[in-house]
């Protein structure tokens, strides 16, 4: 063999040699990234997994569980003896007017219709009586309400204002709903109602005020129960 064929050989078996490898490094490279591949494929399918089992087990928020009819299905309603909140927003109430608005609440309840029956909870029924026990099947609830609020304005300011709400008498109450049976809550809410000025009202009496406290926060109550059933 001369020297030109043997220099042509040993750049053939180079060039042979080269080509191997580089093929060796390709062959190499396309494992890991399939390998690498494989992991990402596997860690996405066990985190859909996971994902998957915590949507099925974990139960909605407390709020998502709320219904917007927490009244629905209640067919009778007991209205339990209100009260007055011993604070500073509610020394000016008038003693012994929350009784007067609770039973403004049951007239206006039973004028409503909006249950089959209205209980005066603040009258223990007799033995054996309609109202003692509930029928089979009859749910009822409870209802509760506390003066939380009470202003008294100002007859004089009312008339020199007018028509600007100056002086203005006013009341806040909140109402809880309980579940007869459970006795859990079910559902509560705050209502305010004004004595608004005006020229022929502005000189009303305490008792006339009051009235008119009285029947915005029944009317705001009713209106309340009305979009909860």
């Amino acid at each position: 063999m001369g020297f030109e064929e043997g220099k042509e050989s040993l750049f053939a078996a180079a060039r042979e040699e080269m080509s191997s490898r580089q093929q060796n490094r390709s062959e190499m490279r396309s494992a890991i990234l399939r390998s690498i591949a494989g992991l990402v494929l596997a860690a996405a399918t066990l985190a859909f997994q996971v994902d998957g089992r915590k949507a099925q087990t974990t139960p909605p928020a407390p709020e998502k569980q709320k219904t917007s009819k927490p009244l629905a299905g209640y067919s009778v309603i007991v209205v339990e003896p209100f009260i007055v909140e011993n604070s500073q927003a509610t020394k000016d109430f008038p003693a012994g007017e929350e009784a007067n608005l609770q039973l403004s609440t049951i007239a206006g309840l039973q004028a409503s219709a909006l249950f089959e029956k209205v209980i005066d909870g603040s009258t223990k029924p007799a033995e054996g009586s309609p109202s003692s026990s509930p029928k089979e099947g009859e749910r009822r609830v409870i209802l509760s309400g506390s003066v939380i609020g009470f202003s008294k304005g100002n007859s004089g300011a009312r008339v020199m204002t007018w028509p600007l709400p100056v002086g203005v008498s006013k009341a806040k109450a909140r109402f809880v709903f309980r579940d007869a049976e459970s006795k859990q809550e079910v559902f509560r809410f705050q209502k305010e109602a004004k004595f608004q000025a005006t020229m022929s009202g502005g000189l009303a009496t305490k008792e006339e005020q009051m009235t008119h406290v009285k029947v915005g926060l029944v009317e705001a109550l009713i209106q309340e129960i009305r979009q909860r059933l």
